[in-house]
């Protein structure tokens, strides 16, 4: 995964969602592509893609979409993820994201987060510290949280990030949130909360291909 920038070179900001409906503007009808790729349901949720359903975040959170503008086939670093820029000096920001495919190849929890986190941000120079570590649930089965603080102290940046671990199927998967600020400037922990409740909301519509080999 490359520094913070890399979610806005690789995907393209589409809008807010509310829970009352999308509040992106208009898409256009030309193209498939074009299509908004969720839908709101009559209790307020949101069902991403016919497969992923979950509590949207507040307005000010922007869906991230991946987007293969060479036309490779390839998918990107995440399935989908929600930006907010904030206010305050650069880089103020905070990004969070669902990943069906994490670092790493283990099936265990622990050993996945260390091979995750040794390629964790790989284009930042960073110092990483563990913060915590705890096994709580996620999407029905034992999941586990790790938060760590990377430092760029050339360049004078931080970030707080919190990966969280569980299971599709036997296939790992992960959330994350990385929240950027100076060196000297507080986070802003409310979005730790708003993460945390997208991935207590979050569940499986239907099987992945994987499940139903």
């Amino acid at each position: 995964m490359n520094r913070r920038a890399h979610l806005l070179l690789l995907s393209v900001l589409i809008g807010g969602l509310a829970a009352g409906g999308c509040a992106a503007s208009r898409p256009s009808a030309k193209s498939e592509p074009d299509r908004l790729p969720y839908r709101s349901t009559p209790q307020g949720t949101i069902i991403y893609g016919e497969e992923f359903e979950f509590s949207p975040p507040p307005p000010e959170w922007r869906l991230v979409r991946v987007q293969d503008p060479g036309g490779t086939g390839q998918e990107g670093e995440f399935s989908f993820a929600f930006f907010r820029s904030e206010a305050g000096p650069s880089p103020s920001q905070s990004v969070f994201a669902y990943d069906e495919e994490p670092f790493g190849y283990s099936r265990d929890l622990e050993t996945r987060a260390r091979e995750h986190l040794k390629r964790f941000l790989w284009g930042a120079i960073l110092q990483f510290q563990t913060l915590e570590q705890a096994k709580i649930p996620v999407l029905g089965g034992e999941g586990l949280a790790v938060v760590v603080e990377g430092k760029d102290p050339v360049k004078g940046e931080k970030v707080l990030a919190k990966i969280v671990f569980g299971k599709r199927g036997d296939r790992v998967v992960s959330f994350y949130i990385t929240q950027w600020r100076p060196m000297g400037v507080f986070y802003d922990l409310s979005a730790f909360s708003t993460f945390d409740a997208f991935v207590r909301s979050f569940r499986f519509v239907k099987k992945s291909f994987y499940e139903t080999l």
